[in-house]
C-alpha cells in the first residue's frame, strides 16, 4: 500500500469522544464558549487517551483554536506511540511548514527512516512502503503538494478581493447586545491574516478606496428589508421573499453579463448577499459605481424585500478617512455566527470553495470601458445566450423586461423552482391571452419538474374573459413596488399594453362560443406535422 492511502490505525476498547470533539468543533465555529473549549483542548489527560484518528482531528481543532504548540504537542504523541501512522508525520510537517519552522527537513527524514526501519524488518498494519525505492522525499511530497497549493489560493485570494494597500479592518460584536463594528488595522493585510479569516478565528474586512481613489473591487450589497427582519412573518411574506430572491440572484448576475461584467455571488453570513465584480486592473472609482448603479436602476424597482446599495458610496478620499469597507467573503459574520459562501460552488467547505477561484476571470479593462461607454451612449447590450432566448419567445424577452410580476415568475421556471397556485394564475391570465399562448406557456412550464403537458393544455382551454389587470396580479402576488403606466386611455391596465402587437379587445377572441381558434390550429399543424413525419419514415423504411 502507497504511503499517501495508508489507513489511519484504530485503537479498540477506548471511550468514543467524538461527542465531545463535535462541542468543541461547534463553539469555535460559533465563537460561544470558547474560553472554555480552549481549556478542554489543553487537557492532556484527555487528548493521551485518544485513539489515533480522533488524537489527529483534535489537533486540528487546537489549531483552529489558534494554539499551534498544542497542536504540535498532540501531533508529536501520535507519532511516537503510532509510528506508522503517515497521516500524522505529514499532518505535523504541513503545521512546522506553515509556521516557518526548521524542524521540517528533520522531520520529514524522520518519517522517511522510519518507513524505511519498518520495510527492513517487514510489514506491519499500518506501516508505509515504498515499493519503487523512490527518495524519501516523495514520502511527504503531498504535505509540501498542498502547502504550495494552499499558498497559492491564498495569493489568489488577496489578489482578488484587494483593498486599500496599508490598512484593513478586524470586525468586533457584542452577540448579546446584538451589535458589531470595525477596528482599523493599519498595515497591509497578509496571507496569515487571511488564513486566519478563512478559518474563521478571526473576521476582516477590506477598504474598497485605494489611495488614489480606484477600486480593485466593487460590490452590490443586497440585505432584507428591515420590516422582514423584525417581527412575525406570515407564510405570505415567506413566499415572497423566496420569489424576490430567486429573481434578484438570476437576474442582477444576467444584466451584468449583458454587458461583460461577471460577478461572483455570495451568502454573506448575515442579511443577505454580496455581489462582487472584480476587476484586472484597479479602475476609477466614480466610473466603478456609475456603472454598478446602472445594472441596480435596472433591477431595484421590481424589489420590494430587498434593499440594494453600491460600494463603495465615496467617488474620492476626503481627509483622513479611509471610505466604506465591506466584510471579506469566506469569513464567519461575528453576531450571527454563520459562515458566508459562494453560492455557485456546490462544496461549502471554505478551502474547496477558496481552491475554486483559481477558476474565476476579472473582468478585464476592455469589457469595463466598452460597458462604461455602453452607459453613457444609454445603450443595451444583450448576452449571445439571452438574445437566443429573446429570438425564440420575443413575446417573454419583451414583457419581462418592462413586467416586475411576470419578470420574477418567468425567472422562477427559467430556473426550475416551483411555482405556485397564485403564480400559475398570473401566467395563465396574462401569457395565456397572447396569439402564441400555448407554446409561451410550454416553453415555461416544461422545465418545472411537476409539468404535465395535458395539464397545461386544459388550464388554457379554460382561460376566459379578459387578461388579469396589474392591481389584480399585485394583490395575488403581494408586490409592494409601484404598478407600470400606460398612455393616456387605457382603462383597465395589465401587463400585455407593453407588447406593441397587443391590440385592444384581442381579449375578445377567448369567447365562451367560439373558443381559442389560433389554438385549434396550432394543434392541426402539430399533427399534421406527425403524420408528415410518420410518412416519411414508412417511405424510408
Amino acid at each position: 500500500m502507497n504511503a499517501e492511502t495508508s489507513p489511519l490505525p484504530k485503537k479498540t476498547g477506548s471511550p468514543d469522544f467524538a461527542l465531545l470533539l463535535q462541542q468543541i468543533e461547534k463553539r469555535l465555529l460559533t465563537g460561544s464558549q470558547t474560553e472554555q473549549a480552549v481549556q478542554i483542548l489543553g487537557r492532556e489527560s484527555i487528548w493521551k487517551t485518544l485513539p489515533p484518528d480522533q488524537a489527529l482531528r483534535w489537533a486540528r481543532l487546537a489549531q483552529a483554536a489558534g494554539l499551534p504548540d498544542l497542536s504540535l504537542q498532540v501531533l508529536s504523541w501520535v507519532t511516537q506511540s503510532e509510528p506508522g501512522c503517515v497521516e500524522a508525520w505529514q499532518q505535523r510537517v504541513d503545521l512546522l511548514e506553515t509556521l516557518g519552522r526548521k524542524q521540517a527537513g528533520p522531520e520529514a527524514a524522520a518519517c522517511a527512516v522510519r518507513s524505511e526501519n519498518a520495510d527492513a524488518s517487514g510489514p506491519s498494519p499500518g506501516t508505509p512502503s515504498r515499493e519503487d525505492g523512490a527518495p524519501w522525499e516523495e514520502v511527504v511530497e503531498t504535505p509540501f503538494t498542498s502547502m504550495r497549493s494552499r499558498e497559492a489560493a491564498l495569493a489568489r485570494y488577496l489578489d482578488l478581493f484587494s483593498g486599500r494597500e496599508d490598512c484593513f479592518a478586524r470586525q468586533w460584536s457584542d452577540r448579546k447586545a446584538g451589535t458589531q463594528g470595525y477596528i482599523p488595522v493599519r498595515r497591509p493585510m497578509t496571507s496569515e491574516d487571511a488564513l486566519e479569516h478563512i478559518g474563521g478565528h478571526r473576521t476582516y474586512g477590506i477598504y474598497l478606496l485605494r489611495r488614489d481613489s480606484h477600486v480593485k473591487v466593487a460590490v452590490v450589497d443586497a440585505d432584507l428589508a428591515s420590516r422582514l427582519r423584525a417581527g412575525p412573518v406570515t407564510s405570505r411574506d415567506k413566499e415572497l421573499v423566496s420569489r424576490e430572491k430567486n429573481y434578484l440572484l438570476g437576474r442582477l448576475p444576467e444584466i451584468g453579463r449583458e454587458k461583460g461584467l461577471p460577478c461572483l455571488v455570495e451568502f454573506s453570513g448575515g442579511k443577505g448577499f454580496h455581489f462582487w465584480y472584480l476587476f484586472e486592473e484597479p479602475v476609477p472609482a466614480t466610473e466603478a459605481r456609475q456603472v454598478l448603479q446602472g445594472l441596480v436602476k435596472r433591477i431595484a424597482p421590481d424589489l420590494s424585500c430587498f434593499n440594494l446599495e453600491v460600494f463603495p458610496k465615496q467617488d474620492r478620499l476626503a481627509g483622513k478617512g479611509l471610505g466604506n469597507l465591506v466584510k471579506l467573503p469566506l469569513g464567519i459574520h461575528r453576531v450571527t455566527g454563520k459562515p458566508s459562501f459562494f453560492l455557485h460552488i456546490p462544496d461549502r467547505s471554505p478551502w474547496a470553495q477558496l481552491e475554486a477561484l483559481s477558476k474565476v476571470n476579472s473582468i478585464g479593462r476592455e469589457p469595463f470601458l466598452a460597458a462604461s461607454s455602453s452607459r453613457e451612449a444609454g445603450e443595451v447590450v444583450v448576452h449571445p445566450r439571452e438574445e437566443m432566448w429573446a429570438k425564440e419567445v420575443p413575446e417573454l424577452a419583451f414583457l419581462v423586461d418592462r413586467c416586475t410580476a411576470l419578470a420574477q415568475i418567468v425567472t422562477n421556471c427559467r430556473q426550475s423552482r416551483s411555482l405556485s397556485v397564485r403564480e400559475e394564475k398570473v401566467l395563465l391570465g396574462t401569457i395565456g391571452f397572447l396569439p402564441r399562448a400555448k407554446t409561451l406557456l410550454h416553453h415555461l412550464f416544461r422545465n418545472l419538474p411537476e409539468y404535465n403537458p395535458h395539464l397545461v393544455d386544459y388550464r388554457l382551454s379554460r382561460v376566459r374573459g379578459s387578461p388579469l389587470g396589474c392591481k389584480r396580479i399585485h394583490g395575488l402576488l403581494d408586490l409592494a413596488c409601484d404598478q407600470c403606466t400606460f398612455p393616456d386611455g387605457s382603462a383597465y391596465p395589465h401587463p400585455l399594453l407593453h407588447w406593441p402587437q397587443w391590440k385592444q379587445g384581442a381579449e375578445e377572441q377567448k369567447g365562451e362560443r367560439v373558443g381559442n381558434l389560433r389554438d385549434a390550429l396550432d394543434r392541426l399543424q402539430e399533427a399534421i406535422g406527425v403524420v408528415e413525419r410518420f410518412l416519411g419514415d414508412g417511405a424510408n423504411s
